[in-house]
C-alpha cells in the first residue's frame, strides 16, 4: 500500500506540473499578444497611432515571462550535459567523475 500511496504522490505532482506549464504559459502567452494589440483608451481620437503603454509594458513582461521559463527548461534538460562538458553544475547536476 505504501508503494501504490508513492506512486499516486508522485503522479499527482507530475500532472500539477503539467498543467501549469501546459496550459500556464499559453495563457500568459496569449495574454501578452492580447496585451500588445490593445488600442489607445482615448474616446476623442487622440494619440492615435500610439499603444497603449501601460499595456505594451504589460505584454513585454508576459513575453519575459514566457522566454524564462523555456530557457530554464532547456537549462534543466541538459544540466547533465552542461556538467560534463563545462563543468557548471545547474538544478543538482553532478559533478563529472575525473
Amino acid at each position: 500500500m505504501d508503494t501504490f500511496t508513492a506512486i499516486a504522490k508522485s503522479l499527482g505532482e507530475v500532472t500539477l506540473i503539467a498543467v501549469l506549464l501546459g496550459t500556464g504559459l499559453p495563457v500568459i502567452f496569449a495574454t501578452g499578444i492580447r496585451l500588445w494589440s490593445m488600442e489607445p483608451a482615448t474616446a476623442d481620437g487622440a494619440g492615435a497611432g500610439t499603444r497603449n503603454q501601460v499595456a505594451q509594458v504589460l505584454a513585454y513582461l508576459c513575453f519575459a515571462i514566457v522566454i524564462v521559463a523555456v530557457v530554464l527548461g532547456i537549462l534543466y534538460i541538459a544540466k547533465d550535459f552542461i556538467s560534463h562538458t563545462f563543468d557548471i553544475q545547474l538544478f543538482g547536476a553532478k559533478p563529472p567523475k575525473k
